[in-house]
C-alpha cells in the first residue's frame, strides 16, 4: 500500500510536466522557415481531388508556399484570411492570418506569394498560420 502512495503521486507529477511541457511547446513560424513544398494552388487542388488520402500524407502539416491571385478577403475580429484562385469556381485556397495587419495592403486581383501550414480539404483547402 505504501507503494502505491508513492507511485501515484510521482506519476501525477510526471504527467503534470509532460502536459505543461506540451502546452508551452514554441510553434513554428511561417515568416522564416524554408517552404516544404513549392506548388501552385491548381496543382494543390488537382493533388487534392485526385487522390485525398495521398495528398494529407505529402501535404498535411507541412509549410506549403504558394503563389496566386487574391479572390477574396475576410478580416475578423483580430486576424483575417484570403482565398487564392485555383480555376475551379467550387475549391480555391483559403490562407489564415493570425493578424489583421499581416493583409492589410493586400487587395482582390493582387498576385501574392503566401506560405502556411496545410490543414487538409473540406470543399477548400486551407492554410493555417500564414505569412506573406
Amino acid at each position: 500500500m505504501k507503494k502505491y502512495l508513492i507511485i501515484i503521486p510521482l506519476l501525477a507529477l510526471i504527467g503534470a510536466f509532460v502536459g505543461y511541457r506540451m502546452y508551452n511547446k514554441p510553434h513554428t513560424e511561417t515568416a522564416g522557415s524554408v517552404a516544404d513544398v513549392v506548388i501552385s494552388p491548381a496543382d494543390l487542388l488537382a493533388a487534392y481531388d485526385m487522390d485525398e488520402v495521398k495528398a494529407d500524407s505529402t501535404y498535411l502539416d507541412k509549410i506549403i508556399e504558394l503563389e496566386g491571385i487574391v479572390i477574396n478577403i475576410n478580416q475578423i475580429e483580430k486576424g483575417g484570411s484570403i482565398s487564392l484562385d485555383t480555376g475551379n469556381p467550387m475549391s480555391s485556397i483559403i490562407c489564415e492570418f493570425e493578424n489583421q495587419s499581416d493583409i492589410a495592403n493586400v487587395k482582390v486581383g493582387d498576385n501574392v506569394k503566401v506560405k502556411g501550414f496545410c490543414t487538409g480539404k473540406l470543399m477548400d483547402i486551407v492554410l493555417s498560420r500564414c505569412s506573406l
